[in-house]
């Protein structure tokens, strides 16, 4: 298809600045940096070959939505306050799991300092509003015999860097176990009526392959920051491992797995084994006309301008790992299916409103997976399925804008919907 169409993708580089006119992009700069041989991408960008790229209408497709907050389109990140949508799963939550585990360098003694891996990070009110992230990982393919890439430890690793999950063990904590955060069968209520909580709840452990809470200060981080963040998760996944392989407090099984595991050949092998991309569960989300909530999720909304369908539950994966009343706690971090009439089977719709920056900031950018939604809508929203069909979408009303000289804001709906319609998308609900 991009020979077909004669187009030019361009690699290894990020967006710098944004050149506007009014409330127009005219063209982007992007800055040439090449990830390392790790696929962990540059702190600091080359100077040479920077590219400047002129269009009609651009496409923010990416995770973090550079392009849109560089643009000046209003974004928020972290969590909405229960009463801001009036959505009953949001905000901070009650410590999902907490675990019989020291916090402190010495046991006892808060004075001495928290544990590595551990966020001075304190509870807030149930319910209230924060800047936290789901934790972030990495997406890799092992195997456990025949040809493996190796995964190696950091050159700098510190078995002292483990001490808490050390204790884990060594306290029989059960950290490698999830837990479930709410009871099959339990109700709650969402909007004056009444969801079931679905069976897949398990929580997450505090034994995992991400670091939770880390990740914080990544989506409005510059690229310095995030860099430094993609560099800790690699390392801290990669010094887990030699830690499961080697350390005595690691019970049997785990140290057996530990030993055998390596990375699948033939899918990164340019990059050692480590996918090109850090999973990025949630950064910046667009604050547009039309804002995605759980109302949406829960079928109690029935927007008019659909371009594709949507069906996943709330699944939150934990913000911090921290200290709690001398123990260590996860918060947050939960899955719950939203449950309506037969009709809805968690379906829904999202709307052109929710990919489109209000007409007073931007007039030719869409975005498609900074959408406009709040943060339980996003845990919903985020899977790569629904984000394809809203890419293809967004080309089509890129496509529109160009061709009729208008708005993104301005491309008819009706248009756009038959179009969609005759791509095979889906845009209504079942009956």
């Amino acid at each position: 298809m991009l020979k077909e169409h004669s187009i030019s993708v361009i690699f290894e580089h990020r967006v710098a600045s944004v050149q506007r006119e009014g409330t127009s992009i005219k063209s982007i700069t992007l800055d040439f940096a090449p990830p390392d041989k790790v696929g962990c991408p540059v702190a600091q960008a080359k100077t040479r070959d920077a590219r400047r790229v002129s269009a009609k209408v651009f496409i923010d497709c990416s995770y973090e939505g550079d392009l849109m907050a560089r643009s000046g389109v209003s974004y928020t990140f972290g969590r909405e306050a229960r009463d801001t949508y009036g959505e009953s799963l949001a905000g901070a939550q009650a410590s999902m799991t907490v675990y019989d585990i020291d916090p402190y360098v010495k046991s006892g003694d808060p004075k001495s300092g928290l544990l590595p891996m551990l966020q001075d990070t304190q509870m807030q009110p149930e319910g209230s509003a924060d800047k936290l992230t789901m934790g972030y990982g990495f997406r890799w393919k092992m195997v456990e015999d025949g040809e493996r890439l190796p995964i190696n430890p950091p050159e700098d690793y510190d078995p002292r860097t483990f001490e808490l999950y050390r204790r884990g063990f060594q306290n029989k904590a059960k950290i490698d176990v999830g837990r479930r955060m709410r009871k099959l069968g339990e109700f709650e209520e969402c909007g004056g009526r009444i969801h079931s909580v679905g069976a897949g709840n398990l929580a997450r452990a505090l034994l995992a392959p991400t670091n939770y809470g880390s990740n914080a200060g990544y989506p409005d981080g510059d690229y310095a920051t995030r860099t430094r963040i993609w560099k800790a998760e690699q390392n801290f996944m990669a010094g887990m491992t030699h830690f499961l392989r080697t350390d005595p407090s690691v019970p049997a099984k785990l140290k057996e797995l530990a030993l055998k595991i390596g990375f699948q050949p033939g899918i990164f092998d340019e990059t050692n084994g480590w996918p090109h991309q850090l999973y990025v569960r949630e950064a910046r989300r667009m604050k547009s006309a039309y804002v995605i909530t759980q109302k949406d999720l829960a079928g109690e909304a029935n927007p008019d301008d659909s371009i594709g369908l949507a069906s996943y539950g709330v699944d939150e994966w934990p913000y911090a790992t921290h200290a709690f009343n001398g123990k260590v706690a996860l918060q947050g971090g939960f899955y719950s299916m939203l449950y309506l009439e037969e009709a809805h089977q968690g379906i829904y719709k999202i709307p052109y409103r929710a990919i489109t920056p209000k007409s007073d900031e931007c007039v030719n950018l869409l975005v498609p997976v900074c959408i406009s939604a709040s943060h339980i809508a996003m845990t919903s929203i985020r899977m790569e399925p629904v984000w394809m069909i809203l890419g293809e979408s967004a080309g089509v009303a890129a496509a529109m804008a160009v061709r009729e000289k208008v708005s993104v804001q301005k491309v008819e709906y009706r248009e756009l919907r038959e179009k969609l319609l005759g791509l095979n998308q889906r845009l209504e609900r079942p009956i």
